[in-house]
């Protein structure tokens, strides 16, 4: 028995070393910080190294991270030395005692409230303290380096809370950007005086619509005003790497919907006392998040005859069937958002002498089907003489990307290939043992 539990504690032991992170942190006490305070704030900063250590390896902004980190932080702290300040009368000529006494318990606070803020106290959960040193110029200066085992579930969970401004589970809104096209014609010619007494008529059905048919993953349905419009169309310049990480807060989780309608005035025939109009267009359904495209549909041209009839009735022909025209897509819309899957990664992955085109496809959808829990989708971005370029989204880290990648490159499939891993690429080599074997 007692072999057995000291084979199983040598067990836990060699476990704790694989999955441990370093830390190293620093402190400079004053002398009114006890012991137990001092080893507190000391336990903080290394776990802070830790968080930070494992957010790059996940593959994570760590930089951002504690950009939003302490920003949020320091808004939060706001409320609490308010009340401080007027706790010690600071903003009534304080006498030097009561601004002593301010500065000492707004320190406190401030490093209490830090330890707990964003729940990172819970992301360690398990550590060793290594070493706790002094300065030898400045004894009040402390030192510590420890070991700690972090919950990369919930790190991920609480980065996501941080970077995005609102937890990756949140549902968000579907952006409906509608544009009209006229040609041969004027919103006049319909009898409208003003081109927004046709098109907010149209639009604020569609908008009616789906506010009463969205699927369960969208909070919100908004038409999108031109303010928006133009932070997406910033957002959108970024390059991908920057999307999951640089989305602004009200595009989190949301998706853009963009239709097209072109209407045309194809002959005004008195003889035959009657207008002609054609119409098409388009949309389109856009993932926010990655500026995936999800969905598309065409408008098929189809041409009306109108009796010539007063201008304000024309105008309500128009817009009854132009609200009609992309009515068969909505419901397959609302199918294809029902299925959207979670996705929280972009990564870029390099691909180094291929035979032909159809190694590229067989790998995409090798990796799709590797990463059916990752909800993996890779995207084919660029391609040239022996070198192409996928964007891979996914849902999870860059550490679990690179070993399902490990792991296609080990098993035996048609493909074969090399898994590169630098500081600067990650990509595949194909072998040219493949190219051999296909000529046979």
């Amino acid at each position: 028995m007692l072999r057995y539990f000291v084979a199983l504690l040598i067990f836990t032991q060699v476990s704790f070393a694989a999955d441990a992170v370093t830390g190293k942190g620093s402190f400079v006490a004053t002398s009114d910080d006890s012991l137990s305070f001092v080893n507190e704030q000391l336990k903080h900063e290394g776990f802070a190294d830790i968080v930070g250590k494992v957010l790059d390896e996940m593959g994570l902004n760590s930089q951002l991270f504690w950009q939003k980190y302490n920003e949020d932080f320091d808004q939060a702290f706001e409320r609490v030395e308010s009340v401080l300040r007027q706790k010690y009368q600071m903003d009534d000529n304080p006498s030097a005692k009561q601004v002593e006494a301010f500065r000492r318990v707004a320190r406190e606070r401030r490093l209490k409230m830090r330890r707990n803020f964003g729940g990172l106290d819970r992301v360690v959960q398990s550590y060793s303290i290594k070493k706790i040193s002094r300065s030898a110029q400045n004894p009040k200066a402390r030192f510590i380096r420890l070991k700690g085992k972090v919950d990369k579930n919930l790190l991920g969970k609480i980065y996501y809370q941080f970077v995005r401004g609102k937890k990756s589970t949140e549902y968000g809104t579907l952006y409906i950007h509608v544009d009209y096209n006229l040609k041969n014609l004027t919103f006049a010619e319909l009898g409208v005086g003003n081109d927004k007494d046709f098109t907010e008529v149209v639009n604020n059905h569609w908008l009616k619509w789906f506010s009463q048919n969205k699927p369960k993953n969208i909070a919100n349905v908004e038409i999108l005003n031109s303010d928006k419009l133009k932070r997406l169309q910033d957002y959108f310049k970024l390059p991908y790497e920057q999307m999951m990480s640089s989305i602004p807060e009200l595009f989190v989780n949301s998706l853009y919907l963009r239709i097209e309608v072109n209407m045309e005035k194809v002959k005004k025939d008195a003889k035959f006392n009657q207008y002609v109009f054609a119409y098409d267009g388009g949309l389109f359904l856009q993932a926010l998040q990655n500026a995936q495209i999800l969905s598309s549909f065409q408008f098929d041209r189809q041409v009306k005859s109108y009796p010539l009839v007063e201008q304000s009735n024309i105008s309500s022909l128009v817009a009854n069937y132009v609200y009609r025209m992309p009515f068969e897509h909505f419901a397959k819309l609302n199918g294809v958002i029902k299925a959207i899957p979670p996705m929280t990664s972009i990564q870029r992955l390099a691909l180094y002498e291929y035979n032909n085109i159809g190694d590229v496809y067989e790998l995409m959808k090798l990796m799709e089907n590797k990463g059916i829990k990752y909800s993996l989708k890779p995207r084919l971005e660029s391609i040239g003489n022996g070198r192409a370029e996928l964007v891979v989204f996914y849902d999870g880290g860059l550490t679990q990307l690179k070993s399902m990648l490990k792991d296609m490159q080990a098993a035996k499939t048609s493909l074969s290939f090399d898994f590169i891993d630098t500081d600067t690429v990650i990509g595949i080599k194909f072998n040219k043992l493949q190219d051999e074997k296909k000529t046979l």
